[in-house]
C-alpha cells in the first residue's frame, strides 16, 4: 500500500516511521482511495484526515482559552507555547496530505539520483550518517517534551496533593464546549484524544524536519563525490588520454552537477511552506518560552524542567535544520573552487616537457560550470529567508527582542498594581 522506493537498499531514518502512523507517508500510485479493491488505502487516507481534524480540534480548545486569558501574560505566553506548535504542525500536517503526489515523486528522484549506498567504496556516506546523529539528539528531546506534557498532569493527580474533581488537569490548557470533567469517564476519552493530538504534532515535527534534513545531508555528499571526481579529472591525464575521453568524463560530471541542483530545487519547491511557517513561528516560541523560565513564579519544579526541555528541543531544532542548510550552501559555492584548482591548464604535465593546454571546449564547460557554482544552491523559506546559520542568529536576535519587550511589559504592570 505504502509507496516503495526503487532502490530497495535505501533505508530512511526511523522517524520517518511516525510519517506513516500520521498519515502522511505517499501511498502507491497503484493504491486508489475509494475503490472497492483498495480498502486499506481508504481506510489509511481517513485516518490521515481523523489526525489532522483531532489536531485541529485541539488547537481551537487552546485558543479558546488563549482568548479568555489574554489578561494575564503570565497564562497567555505559557498556552502560547503549545497552541503555536500545535498551528505548526497542523499547517505541515496539512501540506503533507494536499501534496502526495509532490512528495511520492520526491522520493523518487532521491532514491535515484541522490542516495549513496552504504556499500559505495568513498567515506562520504559514513560521513552523511554521522551528520545525521544531531536528528536523533533532536528526535530525543522533542520525544522527553511530549512525554512530560502527557504524563505531568497524571503525576499531579496520583501524587500530588489533593484535586477537586472539577478541575483535573489536562495536557494543556484548554477550554471546551462540553463539561469534560462531569465524569470520570468523559476525563479520560478527552484526556486521551488530546494528548493523542500533541503526540501527532510532536512526532510530525521530528520526522519532517528528520526526512528534510535526510534530503540535504546527502544532497551535500553528491556534491563531495562531485568535487572528488572534479579533483582526478586532469590527475591522470596522460598522452594517451584523449581529448575525447576527457571531454566525455567532464560532459557526465555536469549532467551530474545539473541533476543534483535540480533536486535542490524540487526540495525546496516542497518544504519552502513549511520553512516559512516554521522560521515565523519559532522567534515567538522561543521568546515565550524563555519568558516562563525567567517570569515563572511558584512553578512546579517538572513544569521548570519541561520548559527547559522546550526551549533546548526549539533551539536545537532550530539550529539542525539552519546548519544543514548552511552546509548546502558551503558544498555547492566550493564547487568552483575545486573546479578552478582541478589543473585544467594542464600545469601537471608541465614535468614530462609535455604540456599542452585543454582544448577550447573542455575549458568553455569547466567555465560555465564555474559560473554556476558561483551562485549558491539554498533551501528558502519562499525566497523570504534562507536556511542558513545566518538565518539561525536572526530568529535568535529577534526572539531577544521580543524577550525584552514582552519583560518590559510585565514588569511595568506589576509595577503599577504594587
Amino acid at each position: 500500500m505504502f509507496y516503495s522506493y526503487p532502490y530497495k537498499a535505501l533505508r530512511f531514518p526511523i522517524q520517518c516511521v511516525w510519517l506513516k502512523l500520521n498519515g502522511s507517508w505517499p501511498l502507491s500510485e497503484s493504491s486508489r482511495p475509494w475503490k472497492s479493491d483498495s480498502f486499506l488505502a481508504t481506510a489509511y487516507v481517513m485516518w490521515a484526515w481523523y489526525v489532522i481534524a483531532s489536531v485541529g480540534i485541539t488547537i481551537s480548545y487552546q485558543t479558546a482559552f488563549l482568548l479568555n486569558n489574554l489578561s494575564d501574560i503570565i497564562i497567555t505566553t505559557e498556552n502560547c507555547c503549545t497552541t503555536f506548535m500545535g498551528v505548526l504542525n497542523f499547517v505541515r500536517l496539512l501540506h503533507l496530505r494536499l501534496n502526495q503526489s509532490k512528495f511520492r515523486q520526491l522520493i523518487e528522484n532521491f532514491s535515484y539520483e541522490i542516495w549513496i549506498p552504504d556499500s559505495s567504496k568513498n567515506n562520504v556516506a559514513a560521513d552523511c550518517r554521522r551528520r545525521m546523529i544531531t536528528f536523533s539528539i533532536m528526535t530525543s528531546l522533542l520525544a522527553c517534551l511530549i512525554i512530560m506534557y502527557c504524563v505531568l498532569p497524571l503525576v499531579e493527580i496520583f501524587f500530588g496533593p489533593a484535586i477537586d474533581a472539577q478541575n483535573k488537569p489536562f495536557p494543556y490548557k484548554m477550554i471546551f464546549p462540553y463539561d469534560a470533567q462531569n465524569s470520570w469517564i468523559r476525563y479520560v476519552l478527552t484526556y486521551i484524544f488530546t494528548s493523542y493530538a500533541g503526540i501527532c504534532v510532536v512526532t510530525t515535527l521530528f520526522a519532517e524536519d528528520t526526512i528534510l534534513g535526510f534530503f540535504i545531508t546527502y544532497t551535500c555528499g553528491q556534491f563531495q563525490l562531485l568535487h572528488q571526481r572534479i579533483a582526478a579529472l586532469f590527475a591522470d591525464s596522460s598522452a594517451e588520454l584523449g581529448e575525447n575521453i576527457q571531454l566525455e568524463r567532464i560532459k557526465r560530471i555536469v549532467e551530474k552537477h545539473n541533476t543534483v541542483i535540480d533536486f535542490a530545487k524540487r526540495l525546496e519547491d516542497f518544504f519552502n511552506p513549511i520553512l516559512l511557517a516554521n522560521l515565523m513561528i519559532s522567534s515567538v516560541l522561543i521568546c515565550m518560552v524563555g519568558f516562563q523560565i525567567i517570569t515563572g513564579k511558584n512553578m512546579f519544579i517538572g513544569d521548570y524542567v519541561k520548559f527547559i526541555i522546550y526551549i533546548s528541543s526549539a533551539l536545537s531544532q532550530l539550529y539542525v535544520l539552519c546548519e544543514n542548510g548552511d552546509e548546502l550552501i558551503k558544498q555547492s559555492t566550493l564547487t568552483a573552487q575545486i573546479l578552478y584548482e582541478c589543473q585544467w591548464e594542464g600545469s601537471n604535465r608541465m614535468e614530462s616537457h609535455s604540456f599542452t593546454p585543454t582544448n577550447k571546449r573542455i575549458r568553455n564547460h569547466i567555465s560555465f560550470m564555474i559560473l554556476c557554482s558561483q551562485r549558491p544552491v539554498r533551501i528558502t523559506a519562499f525566497k523570504f529567508s534562507t536556511l542558513s546559520l545566518q538565518s539561525f542568529t536572526a530568529i535568535l536576535s529577534t526572539s531577544i527582542s521580543y524577550f525584552t519587550l514582552l519583560r518590559s511589559v510585565y514588569f511595568d504592570d506589576e509595577n503599577k498594581q504594587d
